[in-house]
């Protein structure tokens, strides 16, 4: 693994040596469509000077709200490659996020497709679009007098990434292209990419991990990305079987999903190209990552980090061809982590505290917001993630929650994640979530919604019993609800909390 690899480096002018030296491979696949190496710039040039002559300026803002496809990339790359500033968003954002975030962006111009053109308009007609996924890619004009760039920052801004929003309003975290080349190349050589990969992505191009992470990173190497709109278990398995796809990312409940339908598939698919899987974004389910892992081959690597900082931790499947159980990997190259207290003291190894973190993929700060920027970023080039974790004696790192989903129970701290975990090892239980409720005696009560396998009966005062062999006593829920599924996050793919605890709330006590 070259780890000496420099963090300055252009990932346009990486990418177009790529191409040139193999033009007739085959870079993006999807909707039907092929597109080889030489045709993928081709294609980024056009659309680049498409852009220019309708009026766009270097530092120009274009939002960008479309499904993943290879227009999707394209069309980033040319906004890049005409000097503009990539400003990405959820296709799946509500209208009011909607209306929030293309205020927020004051783009000069939004590019849309088919399924985003009408949802856009009706949050904000007055904006200039243009169609990424029609032949002639021909935005007519671009709006002048949008509000100017931050000064003063450490480098030029060339992507404003939105937040899923899950807890509130989205939030606009700005990157430099060395930030976006740092992850590009440091996943490719952590994760050993070739020009021999073909990377499944599912995962929503708006988002980092589904954008540089994985689309940027195989590309940056010569291999192929396969863009997928959904991700459907069904379509995952199609794709990896069609393309030979040798890479799946994704989060956990993309894999807890694709378990299910394997093992209740009437035949075996053949999903023996795959040579890597990787999950992140949501704590690890060991029990599902095992089943996977006997039916394919091959077990499920993570990974972890913020947008706003990232890479963070993952795991080279070379140096560890399997992981540790509950553990999220490693501290990759050109990164730096530091655990803290509460009063800010590095803890002994093996203790839990607050992840501090910094690196060549340090975000430039939030768009058009000073205050909350200050309260994540030290004045020293650190970035407060706000999860607690813990690295053992060989550097392996555990993540144990967040901080604002601790649950808080008569004065004592319930982290979900210890909680689900020992749920898990149930053998009667898919999934779980765990979530505080309001309590008028301990403040907080602990709650979950679990998952039970078919054909095994509910019984919550047995699931209670065997908690007390992993848990304290104050950290077994005193609510446990049965679902057939835990409800989704539209936009990554992730169990949404918020959704739970409030049909937790809804559904009364099961078991106390």
């Amino acid at each position: 693994m070259p780890s000496d690899a420099g963090t300055g480096g252009d990932y346009l002018a990486e990418l177009r040596r790529v191409a040139a030296s193999q033009p007739t491979a085959t870079a993006v696949i999807g909707d039907g469509r092929h597109l080889t190496y030489r045709e993928l710039i081709e294609e980024v040039d056009r659309r680049a000077d498409r852009l220019a002559q309708a009026g766009l300026r270097p530092g120009d803002r274009v939002a960008l709200v479309a499904e993943n496809s290879p227009e999707f990339l394209v069309s980033a790359h040319a906004v890049w490659t005409a000097g503009g500033v990539l400003a990405t968003i959820y296709p799946s954002t509500g209208r009011a996020d909607l209306r929030y975030t293309l205020r927020n962006a004051d783009p000069a111009l939004v590019l849309v497709d088919g399924g985003t053109a009408a949802p856009v308009s009706a949050a904000e007609a007055e904006l200039p679009t243009a169609r990424i996924d029609t032949p002639d890619f021909a935005p007519s004009a671009v709006r002048t007098g949008t509000m100017p760039n931050p000064q003063g920052l450490r480098e030029p801004v060339a992507l404003i990434c939105y937040s899923s929003g899950t807890t509130s309003r989205p939030k606009a975290i700005m990157l430099s292209q060395t930030a976006l080349y740092n992850g590009a190349r440091t996943y490719a050589d952590v994760w050993r990419l070739t020009a021999a990969d073909r990377t499944v992505v599912c995962l929503p191009m708006a988002w980092l991990y589904g954008l540089d992470s994985t689309s940027m990173a195989t590309l940056l190497v010569g291999g192929t990305v396969v863009a997928l709109r959904r991700a459907r278990p069904e379509l995952l398995v199609e794709a990896i079987e069609k393309e030979g796809a040798t890479f799946l990312p994704g989060v956990t409940t993309i894999f807890t999903k694709l378990v299910d339908f394997l093992e209740r598939s009437s035949g075996r698919p053949d999903l023996s190209s795959l040579r890597l899987a990787v999950s992140g974004g949501e704590p690890r389910n060991e029990a599902a990552f095992q089943r996977f892992a006997d039916l394919t081959g091959r077990p499920v690597h993570d990974t972890f980090c913020a947008s706003e900082c990232f890479p963070l931790i993952t795991y080279d499947p070379v140096v560890d061809p399997y992981p540790v159980p509950g553990s999220a990997g490693r501290l990759v190259p050109r990164s730096d982590l530091r655990i803290l207290d509460p009063e800010g003291k590095e803890v002994p190894t093996g203790e839990v505290g607050e992840a501090f973190s910094r690196g060549p993929g340090l975000m430039l700060g939030y768009w058009r917001d000073e205050e909350e920027t200050a309260k994540v970023l030290t004045p020293d080039g650190w970035y407060r993630t706000k999860d607690l974790v813990r690295m053992d004696e060989d550097g392996f790192v555990y993540v144990v929650g967040r901080l604002s989903d601790m649950i808080i129970r008569g004065g004592s701290n319930v982290s979900p994640a210890e909680v689900e975990r020992a749920l898990r090892l149930h053998p009667g239980i898919r999934d779980a979530t765990v979530v505080g409720l309001p309590d008028p005696v301990y403040g907080q009560a602990v709650a979950a919604a679990v998952v039970v396998a078919d054909g095994v009966d509910f019984d919550p005062d047995g699931i209670v019993r065997g908690l007390a062999e992993h848990l304290a006593a104050y950290k077994v829920p005193t609510r446990l609800v049965r679902v057939d599924r835990l409800p989704n996050n539209a936009t990554t793919g992730k169990v949404d909390r918020r959704a739970v605890a409030a049909l937790l709330a809804e559904e009364g006590t099961a078991a106390r």
